[in-house]
């Protein structure tokens, strides 16, 4: 029996499954943690290639993040799937760059984007300052580039611009016209030229429907308004649209802050032209955890579980936040003591200085840490994340080292896109090997080869215009590390991790320690608005939701500023799972 075969006989056990499974036009499933969305919609994809969707034709398949694009191939290449040039599976603004505004860019009459160029976050957020200081030269400016963003991404009609005032809209007419002018354009740029492009051109849409005309959408929750206008003018707004297979939940829907909108999902699912699922049951966690997330869902329907026992538990921790650290470390002795890899603890923090506080307290004590801080260092993606496999192949062990060399030669191959030939497999494989005892040499000079074996044909193409910025930003970084100091970022195997709330999304974990559930964190103090308060509750439910055994709340009831000891008491969410 095949892969494909064996995962679809799965699917029949579970009957929400099935019904997505077989739903035969648009779908929409409501996937709660740990239902196997993942391997439904793969599967669902994977069946369709393979019996529904004829070549040349393909089929489209877009994430939120690089780590969920990669998931995704991998459990597309265990099912048997053979690649086909108009197969896509990738990052919603990778799809954009490489299959919408690229391609159709002379064709449109805007033959400037056929080459167009993704400012990175750090160059964004300079001339965003800058034009909010021309604006605003002695004003209090804070959350003046919030409003900025949070309006960009919502595409925000000329009556919600109003409403912010004319300094912040002068502020952002100053900031797109110092990216114009440098030949620029950042996400919320980029995805306004796709929404432009997809519904007021119709040669635009019939070929994309004729190259895709199946669409799949993974974590439909955190779009943003214009990647639902470019999905809804592909799929429903003309007779020829691609069918439509989306999975999201809603509850757990992080990205509101950026202008993302959540009710999108509800508001798709309730569209009377589609099938709309619910899954129920929760494949990767203990009932005493289900049961508890069950409490922040009020009129869903209840997950179910069919794991028997697991562990909650509220620690009172009077001290303050060093008491709950210590704390922490305590419960990670026992649980390792106890059997639990370290790789399966992690200890999620509401904000990324207290990941800084408790990575530093857990390596006091002696306990191995991954964390990564995005804002010193460099932000995963496709790129970044193949350079650090690659160099933890090549400096630790090779094929011990946790990651395969026909892994890395797919990824390589993937990069390189249409420009892939055996010539650059036989480079990469040629430096990798060459790398074998240079461990201790400079990273930077492992990057050069790289770039010389035919990373650097990759960096100058279009499609990975939003990902190349961050390679330079990596190589800033490491200038003064080692091959085996950069390997340390790809190794997570016997460590702790560290993480925030948000960025736990997707992750499971045997074991997992909360810090920080106190009034003025959980939610934050900064949440003044039902809407911020809102994601404050869905971030805390998606903490619960990581633990597959054993989940422990730490709280203190006050917090420390600089100025005075708010006491605020524990987190509302605390109470509303019943531990206190």
């Amino acid at each position: 029996m095949s892969n494909l075969s064996a995962s679809i006989d799965e699917l029949k056990n579970n009957g929400c499954q099935w019904k997505a499974f077989t739903t035969e036009g648009h779908c929409v499933v409501l996937a709660p943690p740990g239902s196997g969305k993942t391997k439904l919609l793969t599967t669902r994809m994977a069946y369709d290639l393979a019996n529904k969707i004829n070549r040349p034709q393909g089929a489209a398949c877009i994430t939120l993040t690089n780590a969920a694009a990669d998931q995704l191939r991998r459990r597309m290449e265990r099912l048997g799937t053979e690649d086909r040039p108009n197969f896509f599976i990738g990052t919603v603004h990778s799809f954009l760059l490489r299959r919408v505004v690229a391609p159709f860019a002379h064709a449109v009459g805007r033959p400037e984007l056929a080459s167009i160029t993704i400012a990175s976050e750090e160059e964004s957020q300079k001339l965003l300052h800058e034009a909010i200081y021309e604006a605003y030269p002695s004003a209090d400016t804070w959350n003046v580039a919030t409003t900025i963003n949070f309006n960009r991404t919502r595409m925000a009609s000329a009556e919600d611009w109003a409403k912010s005032g004319e300094g912040l809209i002068e502020a952002a007419r100053h900031y797109e016209a110092k990216l114009e002018e440098r030949g620029l354009h950042d996400f919320s740029g980029l995805v306004e030229i796709a929404v432009q492009l997809v519904e007021n051109h119709q040669i635009v849409r019939q070929v994309l429907n004729a190259q895709f005309p199946h669409l799949y959408v993974d974590e439909y929750q955190d779009l943003s308004p214009g990647l639902d206008r470019v999905v809804k003018a592909l799929c429903f707004d003309y007779l020829t649209g691609s069918e439509l297979f989306a999975v999201g939940d809603p509850d757990q829907a992080l990205f509101g802050f950026t202008g993302t909108r959540p009710e999108l999902l509800d508001e798709l699912a309730a569209r009377t032209d589609l099938t709309s699922v619910e899954l129920t049951r929760n494949y990767r966690s203990r009932d005493e955890i289900i049961k508890r997330a069950n409490m922040m869902r009020p009129g869903r329907v209840p997950m179910v579980g069919d794991k028997p026992g697991g562990s909650v538990a509220g620690i009172y921790c009077p001290g303050g936040l060093p008491d709950q650290y210590q704390r922490v470390v305590d419960v990670i002795g026992e649980a390792h003591s106890g059997g639990v890899a370290l790789h399966e603890i992690a200890v999620l923090c509401p904000t990324r200085d207290l990941c800084l506080e408790v990575t530093d307290a857990l390596r006091r004590a002696g306990i191995p840490v991954f964390y990564r801080d995005v804002k010193k260092e460099y932000r995963p993606n496709s790129l970044t994340r193949f350079i650090e496999s690659a160099a933890t192949w090549a400096a630790t062990g090779r094929e011990t080292s946790g990651y395969r060399l026909g892994d890395l030669l797919k990824q390589w191959r993937h990069l390189l896109g249409p420009s892939r030939t055996p010539q650059y497999d036989r480079k990469l494989v040629s430096v990798l090997v060459e790398w074998g005892d240079r461990a201790d040499e400079a990273a930077t000079t492992f990057l050069d080869e790289l770039r010389q074996a035919g990373l650097g044909d990759v960096l100058g193409q279009v499609a990975l215009a939003a990902d190349a910025p961050e390679v330079r930003k990596m190589e800033a970084v490491i200038r003064t590390w080692s091959l085996r100091e950069l390997t340390q970022r790809a190794l997570r195997q016997d460590r702790v991790e560290v993480i925030t709330t948000t960025s736990s999304k997707g992750l499971e974990f045997d074991v997992v320690l909360l810090v920080g559930a106190d009034n003025g964190r959980m939610p934050s103090h900064m949440s003044n608005t039902p809407e911020r308060r809102a994601e404050d509750r869905r971030k805390f439910y998606v903490s619960v939701t990581r633990a597959r055994d054993d989940l422990r709340i730490f709280y203190s009831g006050f917090r420390l500023t600089r100025w005075r000891r708010w006491d605020d008491g524990v987190s509302p969410y605390v109470g509303e799972i019943e531990l206190l």
